[in-house]
This record gives structure tokens, C-alpha cells and sequence, in this order.
């Protein structure tokens, strides 16, 4: 198995006594999903391959919060969605035998909530009612036709998944944040409201967001998760590896050799060495800014690690009584100005009990890491009723996910403000001497599982090349 032989001579001048390894092993740092990925990929090649994985479980951030719900209810703390278009994970769903089910349930209504005034998908828009002000020509339209609307001319290379080799063409949607260009656009304030409800994108650059729109957009209405979790995905991928993943060991301190590396990581407490060939750093940027290099990376990538901001979001699952928004005609899924994205997390799932699931983001999620387990909850349940007041009485426990506390991630997922897309995202991805990098915010599909799939792919291709 990798990582026990003894040292080859070649590298024995270099290595302090202790260090296992050998010269054609590859260490890979982290079991998520861009991990596990380049590790098989590597694998099935005949490649030594060794994963490092500071917790006890693969998966990274796609996590399935089973405890302490009731009825075998379950919900996610990470991603909830695949779409359509994310060709790389159902093919690994399907190898794996897992199941998908529909994200949304088939039937209902969904809500948006402004200024305290609810309103329904199945009635006419009502702005004055909502306290908007919008411009004669915006009257009646949606907030996806609205979107629609100041999304015309836009470069078609803002769609193209394959990240450009220069952001250059692209400065001018960077410079600005994400309601700043619709308004540049000459979108209302009203207007705005609309299309950014759900969601705090005010700090965002304009350039962030267009790509997200843009690589999803005309992909279709339907949704998918995997049903029993979507942590199953990873599970599975893990097993397949067997021991070649080592849990419990967090990486310290890499070290760049003349002709290899070594890795210096604590497992279960113990101080440990391997030396490889090459490395890939399957982390988010956000932890990885907690392992010494020795030497340091370029002062590109340096910048670019330093700097690349992670999402602060909180996911709230508040397990409710009862269904009670069925009741009504609804689908549960609604967006508010809190702002909050709310959906029904189990109505695939068997009786009387449900999970809402809430994220919250930006200023929001911001505020919820200064509160205590229990205030978060309390808060999560209020995000609920600013849509759902029925809440109130249905409501029996919750969890609050906050992605800025944990250890291992710091954050939800990678985005970036104005500037850094032209000055940081060319120099994510590329490859330090032996060292390269995987994960979501190396991908075009930032902040999706498809992503770090992705990125899991090129970075096993960049070291078999």
C-alpha cells in the first residue's frame, strides 16, 4: 500500500528519519468530492495514490444532517441541487447505482416575501401592494422575466464552462457589484428587489454572478438530489478507494524538494511524513491558507490563496409538525428579502413530519456566527415565518449549519468581488511545480458539486500528463 515503503535513495538526503513514502506516490489532500475524484482517476491508471482527510468521513462540504430528526427524516447542510446539465455527477450517480428524485415537488405554488407582503407564483404580481416602485415597462413582468429582460447582449463565452485562459475581456462586468450593473443596465430599484430576492448579492461582483446565470441558463426547470442524501455520492466513492483514504489527518506543512515532496500531517495525534511525487491540494483555499509551504508558492498563487473571499452562509433545517403548507397549494419553496431561500427538503419522504431548509448568506450569515447554537435556530425559524408564519406553531427542532465555523471549510463556497475575477481567478488553478489544485473554486462551476467533479478531473489529467 502506498506510503509504507521505505524512502528511495535518491531522496534520502533530503528527508528527516520517519518519513514513508515513495518516489512515484501522489498524495492527495481531501476526500471531498474533487479529491476522491482525481484519487480514482489516479488509481485506475496505476497510479500510487494516497488521500488525506482531516475528518472522519469523506465528502468535504456535502454533508447530510440526519440527527437529531425524527421519522428518518434527513436534510442537507451542503449542496442541495444537481442539474440537468451536470453531465459528471449523474454519470458517477449512475455507476454507483444511487437514485435521483426531483428536487421541488411536482404541484405548488411558491412565495416571495418583500417588505413584509407575501405573494404567490399562482397571482398576478401585485408591485404596489409589495411596496415597489418600478418603471412603467417592468410592471407585470417576473423576476425571472425581469432577469431576462437586462440579461439581453450579453458575450456568449460567458456561458462556455471552460475557463478562459485571460479574464481581460471580462473587466468591465468585474469592476461593479451585481445591483450596480443592474442598475447600469437601467434596471428600477424595484426591479432590482426583485431579481436579487432570495439571495444577498450586493457585495458580489457583477462578473461572479453573470457566470453563475450564465452557465445555468435555458438548462431547464427540473432539479434533481439524490434520494437518501446526497452524502451517499461520496460514500460511495470513498468505499471504492478502500484505505488508500486516511481519515483523522490533517495536513501541517508541505514541503517542495528538489524532486519530490513531502507531506507532513497529525493522524489521531501523531506527527506523521509521506513524500510523493506530486500533490494535489483538493482544500478550499480557506483552510489552506492554515498549512505552511516551505518554500512559499509564486506571489500569484500566494494572492490568490490569501484572497479569494468564501461565502459566509448558514443552513437552518427546521423540522415542522406537520406539512401545513400543502394546506395551502404551496410547494414550500420561497425567497424573501431577508434575504433567505426556503424549500421543502423532504417531500419525497413519507409522513406527517417535514424539514424546511433555509440558507442565508452575506450580512445575514455574517450575524449568525457571533450567536449562540440555540439563538441560530431561533433566528433560522424566524427566517421560515417571514414567509411561513404557520411555522410558529408546527415548529419541533432545528439544526443551523454555519459553513464560517467549521474547521475544515470556513465558508460555504468560493466567490469573489469586483476586481478579483481578472486578478485572482486566472491564477486558481494552475499548478505550482509539482503541486496542483482541485476543488470547486478552481471550476467555472463554483460552489457545485459538478464543479469540484470537474476540477477533480483536470487536476488528475494535469499530473498523468
Amino acid at each position: 500500500m502506498a506510503g509504507v515503503s521505505a524512502v528511495v535513495p535518491a531522496y534520502r538526503d533530503h528527508l528527516p528519519r520517519g518519513t514513508t513514502g515513495a518516489a512515484e506516490t501522489i498524495v492527495v489532500v481531501g476526500a471531498g468530492l474533487a479529491g476522491l475524484h482525481a484519487a480514482d482517476l489516479l488509481r485506475k491508471a496505476g497510479r500510487e495514490v494516497v488521500v488525506l482527510e482531516a475528518r472522519p468521513i469523506p465528502g468535504g462540504r456535502v454533508q447530510t444532517v440526519r440527527l437529531p430528526f425524527d421519522d428518518g427524516l434527513y436534510a442537507e447542510a451542503g449542496p442541495i441541487r444537481i442539474k440537468a446539465r451536470h453531465r459528471t455527477v449523474l454519470r458517477l450517480v449512475r455507476e454507483f447505482g444511487l437514485k435521483l428524485v426531483p428536487f421541488s415537488p411536482p404541484a405548488g405554488s411558491s412565495l416571495v416575501t418583500i417588505h413584509g407582503v407575501t405573494a404567490r407564483s399562482d397571482q398576478p404580481l401585485e408591485p404596489a401592494r409589495l411596496r415597489l416602485d418600478l418603471k412603467p415597462e417592468e410592471r407585470g413582468l417576473s423576476p425571472r422575466e425581469l432577469l431576462e429582460r437586462y440579461l439581453r447582449d450579453l458575450p456568449p463565452d460567458l456561458a462556455d464552462p471552460a475557463p478562459p485562459g485571460s479574464y481581460a475581456d471580462w473587466q468591465a462586468f468585474d469592476r461593479v457589484t451585481w445591483p450596480e450593473w443592474l442598475r447600469s443596465r437601467g434596471a428600477s430599484a424595484g426591479a432590482i428587489t426583485l431579481m436579487t430576492v432570495g439571495g444577498d448579492s450586493k457585495e458580489l461582483s457583477a462578473l461572479y454572478v453573470l457566470r453563475q446565470i450564465a452557465l445555468i441558463r435555458g438548462a431547464g426547470e427540473l432539479d434533481f438530489k439524490i434520494s437518501g442524501g446526497m452524502d451517499l455520492l461520496p460514500r460511495a466513492m470513498a468505499a471504492a478507494l478502500g484505505d488508500i483514504v486516511r481519515y483523522h489527518a490533517a495536513v501541517v506543512r508541505i514541503h517542495q524538494l528538489p524532486d519530490a515532496i513531502k507531506v507532513d500531517y497529525v493522524q489521531n495525534t501523531r506527527s506523521e511524513s509521506i513524500v510523493a511525487s506530486r500533490v494535489i491540494l483538493a482544500i478550499p483555499f480557506s483552510t489552506l491558507r492554515q498549512i505552511e509551504i516551505r518554500p512559499p508558492f509564486s506571489g500569484q498563487k500566494e494572492r490568490a490563496i490569501e484572497n479569494l473571499p468564501y461565502f459566509p452562509a448558514t443552513r437552518f433545517l427546521i423540522q415542522s409538525r406537520t406539512r401545513f403548507w400543502r394546506a395551502s397549494g404551496l410547494s414550500a419553496y420561497a425567497r424573501t428579502d431577508r434575504p433567505a431561500e426556503i424549500w421543502d427538503c423532504t417531500h419525497d419522504l413519507p409522513g406527517p413530519r417535514g424539514i424546511l431548509g433555509v440558507t442565508a448568506g452575506g450580512a445575514v450569515g455574517r450575524a449568525v456566527l457571533e450567536m449562540t447554537p440555540e439563538e441560530s435556530v431561533a433566528f433560522g425559524k424566524g427566517l421560515v415565518a417571514d414567509a411561513f408564519p404557520e411555522i410558529g406553531g408546527n415548529f419541533e427542532q432545528g439544526v443551523a449549519h454555519r459553513w464560517g465555523l467549521e474547521p475544515w471549510s470556513r465558508g460555504a463556497f468560493a466567490v469573489w468581488y469586483p476586481g478579483q475575477g481578472s486578478s485572482i481567478m486566472p491564477h486558481i488553478a494552475t499548478p505550482e511545480d509539482r503541486v496542483h489544485f482541485a476543488g470547486e473554486h478552481t471550476s467555472s462551476w463554483m460552489g457545485w458539486m459538478e464543479g469540484a467533479l470537474q476540477s477533480g478531473e483536470r487536476a488528475a489529467g494535469e499530473v498523468m500528463a
